[in-house]
């Protein structure tokens, strides 16, 4: 009886939380307005100049997007977002000025009889540029320097290891060429890039990630007992043929997480000569972005269940694919 009433007071409590969300109501025909504003607030020449750099690739979308240049249903609020990472600095492979391009749909609405806007966390889409972390799996994972277990002088040893193996990454199959440079891998993953520069992702072999796995392992000796000697002992059991193969993440035991047998998503690392360094750490020399076209059925399933348009895959439905190499800043 108790458990009865109790279920009872919980659908009536909560009753009008549904009501309410019901009751919102999306003014998808209000016309709204463009915005770009610059988080970046470095003052120095080169931000000076990367900051031109990304508006102007900001503006180009405006432009070209009709959904941007004359936004309805919504404020379009355009954010330049910096991203800064002191390790990441520290990479050889890394050389431009990253940074976030975020597009946010601020959808205007009615709810409980009063007009506002959508402005904490809306629908947006972006994208990345110049940033080698971006475009591909997430990049590989290890625990670093201890402060409060490891003794100081294994800080060294350890920032060096852990940073070799963050310079890994699975990539996902290519699936096409939509144009010179801009290729399409799969999950959704869309690179621009310049053709003419040497490959921006380079394979890595089986040897070269087991190298880095044993010498990681080696560093605290409490592990070295235990993984360093399983990696070993799989290490040593490998053919000099696997052994210089291109590398695969996974294995059947779970541990290795490497093999030559082209088994699972193959392993990459960022090009550091892919960068044109005679430029600018300024310029944009790489974009990468998350692509995907919905047909109508799915167009319309969207609308059905949150009761606006799915704004961030018009925008993606309307990019001009082949023209996008164009914003990538090559010598003149």
């Amino acid at each position: 009886m108790n458990r009865t009433l109790t279920n009872a007071a919980i659908l009536f409590i909560s009753m009008p939380v549904w009501v309410t969300a019901q009751d919102t109501k999306y003014l998808t025909e209000k016309k709204g307005k463009w915005s770009l504003y610059n988080n970046i607030q470095e003052k120095t020449a080169e931000f000076t100049a990367y900051n031109k750099n990304v508006t102007a690739i900001a503006e180009w979308f405006h432009h070209k997007i009709p959904l941007l240049a004359s936004p309805k249903g919504f404020d379009l609020n355009t954010t330049i977002f910096g991203m800064w990472d002191d390790n990441y600095k520290k990479r050889a492979c890394n050389y431009a000025i990253r940074s976030q391009l975020v597009f946010n749909f601020e959808l205007f609405l009615v709810e409980n009889g009063k007009e506002s806007k959508w402005v904490v966390e809306p629908p947006h889409w972006s994208f990345y540029i110049n940033n080698t972390h971006a475009g591909h799996g997430t990049n590989f994972y290890y625990e670093g320097y201890k402060v409060q277990d490891d003794p100081p002088a294994l800080e060294a040893p350890f920032e060096k290891a852990t940073a070799t193996l963050a310079d890994l990454f699975a990539v996902f199959p290519f699936e096409k060429e939509i144009a010179s440079g801009v290729h399409l891998y799969g999950n959704g993953n869309l690179v621009i890039f310049n053709p003419d520069r040497p490959p921006f992702w380079v394979p890595v072999t089986v040897k070269e990630v087991m190298d880095m796995k044993l010498t990681y392992y080696s560093i605290r000796p409490s592990e070295k007992e235990i993984l360093y000697t399983y990696l070993k002992k799989a290490y040593d059991e490998m053919s000099t043929e696997e052994l210089n193969a291109p590398a695969y993440y996974g294995s059947e035991d779970g541990i290795v997480q490497v093999n030559g047998k082209k088994e699972g998503l193959q392993i990459m690392k960022f090009n550091k000569d892919y960068w044109d360094r005679s430029l600018p750490a300024s310029a944009i020399q790489l974009i990468c972005m998350y692509y995907s076209s919905n047909n109508d059925e799915e167009m319309q399933e969207y609308m059905k269940n949150n009761k606006h348009p799915n704004y961030a895959q018009l925008v993606k439905n309307a990019i001009p694919l082949n023209e996008l190499a164009g914003l990538i800043q090559k010598k003149e």
